[in-house]
């Protein structure tokens, strides 16, 4: 049957044959005619001003064709195109015109290096389990090559542009990026060897160190210099890189020691050259937690860079990377250079750089600033544009970097959103009549299955239902996934996840659940392809957990401290069920570092240093890899071995409403595109779950230790909020959806405050929450009231309108500078509708008030007259206050506050321990010294 299809605006009346129409398409290269339906399949008559057509093009021009169509509406599943070049008087299809563009990428000769012939031992098992700290699971000994589509791209008239515009505050250039981010740490956590083709991280700052460069250094033992190429770094470079061989016990390491600029997360890469002779070469990087331990297998990958982690580290030389020589498998370790960060883009292509980070530049220029020299620049130039470049680049890239020959020992997604009439949802796996690699179709079709079956089984708690379209696949000329581009040596496909011109598609591609949702299926797809298609080695069909619940850290003895969590649930909308669990550590929240494994719900570690914060997270582990882990809980260990201050984190919400923005001024989706702003999923800027640390150390500062918790560990009993004298609740920027505080929760707040314990709670929308116009119960607006002795006074206090406040002229802060917290250019997220606050009853008073905005408090403070505890109420969030001093400033004033000039008995003992300062609220018996008359005062 024939029928006609819509284009843009025009309908074409098809009878059998193509009715002429013209419409410009791939800059006016192409003159398209129209299009022709025949059950599944349509085809499109185009005719060409140039003989042949990169596969780039190729691809655009298909992209071009699907997306101003209403193709993806309907139930087609493949779009044939026939084109007819200058002068032909016939059409072909369109794969008789691709100039395939040819790589050189020659084998390097070992015979030059002055290198050892390949070692005897030339693989070892993919599913073994290493001792090193990446995770190891289903895709451990197997390399993800993957990209996320499009970027910030030069342009023939010399200007910069993204390749897609902005639609429903969203731009895929971008969206892409976010969605590569999330899906990496899923391979990584499988125990893959990641290859992005766009950087993996969000970090501005870039250092790399080289192996003649001053950060460089090795241990004693014979490290040897070569010649051989590709190398990375100058091409005046005498060394290109040093190497040596293996021992089955480490004997030298080579270290890479970076300056760091800033403090912050940095994703950390190495370069290294590739060959038979290499081995499962071990990577030790040390952060600011201690150390975690990569090994890549560089007989199958090289010469790019490979990501090793994103990790936390300090300013200045505290941290360095660590080549190891030893090995269990015999060859040469390289050691050539590190890299540390991503950096803004530097490659100018005649008219300036981009002045963006590398990260949100097409994938062109990340490949072209890492190849190194000696490589091949037909791996990302030869097309008439960028543009066209960036669609084989990718892949060209992952062939160009893969030497192993087994087929299943790596694979190729390329991520991307969808667009077409803006009625089209769901996600899309892409065929390409290009040459097809083999078993393309069949890891298309479990790519799109898994990730429609993990958001069909998760859409219940999102704000709209997903859509699972009736066909998984689509079929066309896909230069990106062609065998041609791949060489093929992998599978490869692109996955379009939902489509960015749908508003409720839109909403969706914006959440960072659905993100991880999408993320999780695409990594579960390629497990199974794996599984199923390789005989020989195939790893086990388990998909790694979802992280722990409940998590609390609680002071049980002196220097010891229990961590407990509940198993996390499993299923489709989950993850697979756990089969044990990791104890991970930190000094600072930030940085982390495995201290323990084990199959029980709880672990205790000893030992510890009194008077000290140490933090703690937890994840789930199964034969698939290690969970995503649990939200951050912390101690300040006690003297005593009990601590009398609670550190509760109620802030989990996580939504598309925490979405931090970008702006581009002009330029977007095309050269003359406008500007506008954008949303963007970066966690760390939307909820860390981390933020147990800045109060832990504030609270440590003003003398006290503290357990913490997550909210749901009170609410389900298993801690107890009676056994505190002092509560402090994280609400952050929880608000209606969440709840700030549930019916339970204030039950058993109240029955803390009416014992006569200390509550100290913070967040920008608690107020709201609980006393705005409409909305809330009888029980939430008495609790505000008579509780946290606040109100509201009407919706027009939701936002402050600034980011400063200021001690009121008397009260509990009288004495503080004024503070300032944190706009979304600080590191954290945007504190946007700051509570405007207003005292109730007596014993209440506004003690700070917003400077520069509106009238209201900013903070509430009530006395405990009239019977019950004493509160401190922020009407912003406490851990957004910009500066460690002057969070401890404001967390002192209020512990000072709730003693009442008489500390904790473990607060005494610690400082007459040495472990904490002496305070004038030390001494509870006011005669002018802390010592042992103090306990016992307190005691009694």
């Amino acid at each position: 049957m024939l029928r006609s299809i819509s284009v843009g605006l025009t309908l074409f009346l098809l009878c059998g044959t193509v009715l002429a129409q013209e419409m410009a398409l791939l800059d006016g290269a192409a003159i398209f005619r129209g299009i022709e339906i025949a059950g599944s399949e349509a085809v499109a008559l185009v005719d060409l001003s140039t003989e042949t057509l990169s596969d780039g093009e190729a691809e655009l021009l298909t992209r071009e064709i699907t997306e101003r169509s209403a193709l993806l509406d309907s139930d087609i599943t493949a779009l044939r195109i026939l084109v007819r070049p200058p002068g032909a008087s016939a059409a072909v299809p369109i794969e008789q015109v691709i100039a395939r563009q040819e790589v050189v990428t020659p084998e390097p000769d070992m015979t030059l290096f002055g290198e050892p012939a390949p070692p005897a031992v030339r693989s070892a098992a993919r599913n073994a389990v290493s001792p090193n700290s990446q995770p190891q699971g289903g895709l451990s000994g197997r390399v993800v090559y993957f990209s996320g589509g499009h970027g910030w791209t030069w342009s023939t008239v010399g200007e910069w542009y993204t390749q897609r515009p902005l639609l429903y505050d969203m731009v895929e250039d971008y969206g892409n990026l976010d969605q590569i981010n999330v899906f990496a740490r899923y391979c990584f956590n499988a125990g893959a060897t990641v290859v992005p083709m766009r950087p993996i991280g969000y970090q501005p700052n870039e250092v790399i160190v080289d192996n003649d460069d001053p950060g460089f250094s090795t241990t004693p033992g014979a490290w040897n210099t070569s010649t051989g190429s590709p190398y990375y770094g100058d091409a005046s470079d005498s060394v290109h890189y040093r190497w040596t061989e293996t021992s089955a016990t480490e004997t030298t390491v080579a270290r890479y020691t970076p300056t760091i600029p800033e403090e912050g997360f940095y994703p950390v890469y190495t370069w290294v050259l590739d060959s038979s002779n290499r081995t499962d070469q071990l990577y030790r990087i040390v952060h600011s937690g201690g150390a975690c331990e990569v090994r890549v297998d560089h007989r199958n990958v090289g010469r790019g860079w490979v990501y090793l982690g994103e990790y936390h580290f300090l300013a200045g030389t505290s941290g360095h990377v660590e080549i190891s020589n030893q090995s269990a498998v015999g060859g040469n370790v390289i050691a050539d250079a590190i890299r540390f960060g991503n950096g803004i883009g530097d490659i100018n292509r005649g008219g300036g750089v981009s002045g963006y980070q590398r990260g949100e530049e097409a994938s062109r220029y990340w490949v072209q600033s890492g190849i190194g020299q000696g490589g091949s620049s037909s791996v990302y130039d030869g097309s008439s544009s960028d543009s066209s470049d960036n669609v084989g680049t990718p892949p060209r890239m992952a062939a160009n970097m893969n030497r192993n020959t087994d087929f299943y020992g790596q694979v190729y997604l390329g991520f991307h959103s969808n667009a077409s009439s803006g009625a089209a949802r769901g996600c899309v796996a892409l065929i390409t009549t290009s040459g097809s690699p083999t078993h393309q179709a069949e890891y298309a079709k479990l790519i799109a299955d898994n990730l429609d079956a993990v958001c069909n089984a998760a859409d219940s708690n999102w704000e709209h239902p997903w859509v699972d379209r009736s066909s998984a696949t689509y079929t066309s000329a896909y230069g990106e996934i062609s065998s041609g581009n791949i060489n093929d040596e992998m599978t490869a496909t692109i996955i379009e996840v939902a489509f960015h011109d749908n508003a409720l598609d839109a909403d969706l591609m914006r959440d960072p659940n659905v993100r991880d949702a999408m993320a999780r299926g695409c990594y579960q797809g390629i497990v199974r392809y794996f599984n199923t298609f390789d005989a020989t080695e195939p790893p086990p069909l388990v998909f790694l957990p979802s992280p722990p619940r409940n998590v609390r850290a609680i002071n049980t003895a002196p220097g010891e401290v229990t961590i407990s969590w509940l198993a996390p649930l499993s299923g489709v909308a989950n993850g697979g069920p756990a089969t044990g669990h990791r104890v991970w550590q930190s000094p600072n929240g930030l940085g982390f570092a495995p201290v323990a494994t084990t199959s029980a719900t709880s672990f205790t570690v000893s030992d510890l240093p009194l008077g000290e914060t140490f933090y703690f997270r937890v994840a789930a582990t199964n034969a698939g890899g290690e969970s995503m882990p649990s939200e951050v809980v912390g101690v300040g260990t006690s003297p005593t071995g009990h601590a009398n201050v609670l550190v509760v984190n109620g802030f989990d919400r996580f939504d598309r409403t925490l979405d931090p923005q970008d702006y581009a001024a002009t330029n977007i989706g095309g050269t003359s595109g406008g500007g506008g702003f954008l949303d963007r999923i970066r966690p760390r800027e939307m909820n860390s779950f981390d933020y147990v640390a800045q109060h832990g150390e504030a609270i440590a500062a003003a003398g006290r230790a503290f357990d913490s918790c997550a909210n749901e560990a009170v609410t389900a009993g298993q801690v107890n909020l009676t056994d505190y004298r002092t509560v402090v609740w994280i609400c952050g920027e929880e608000s209606t959806d969440d709840e700030t505080f549930s019916a339970t929760e204030q039950s058993l707040v109240s029955a803390v405050l009416g014992a006569g314990g200390n509550l100290f709670v913070s967040g920008s929308e608690i107020a709201w929450d609980l006393d705005r116009d409409s909305g809330p119960s009888t029980a939430d607006r008495a609790f505000i009231n008579s509780q946290l002795h606040t109100d509201l006074n009407g919706n027009a206090n939701n936002d402050a309108g600034t980011y400063s406040a200021a001690p009121s002229p008397s009260g509990i802060f009288i004495g503080n500078p004024f503070l300032t917290f944190d706009d979304g250019t600080h590191g954290g997220y945007d504190v946007d509708s700051p509570d405007e606050l207003t005292a109730v009853g007596g014993g209440a008073t506004v003690a700070m008030g917003y400077v520069g905005g509106g009238a209201g408090g900013a903070a509430i403070v009530h006395d405990g007259s009239g019977g019950g505890g004493k509160v401190v109420f922020l009407g912003f969030p406490f851990e957004m206050i910009l500066g460690e001093p002057a969070r401890a400033e404001i967390m002192a004033d209020a512990m000072a506050f709730f003693s009442g000039g008489i500390v904790g008995d473990e607060d005494i003992l610690g400082v007459l321990l040495g472990l904490a300062p002496p305070s004038d609220s030390a001494d509870a018996n006011d005669d002018d010294v802390t010592d042992v008359a103090d306990l016992l005062t307190v005691i009694e």
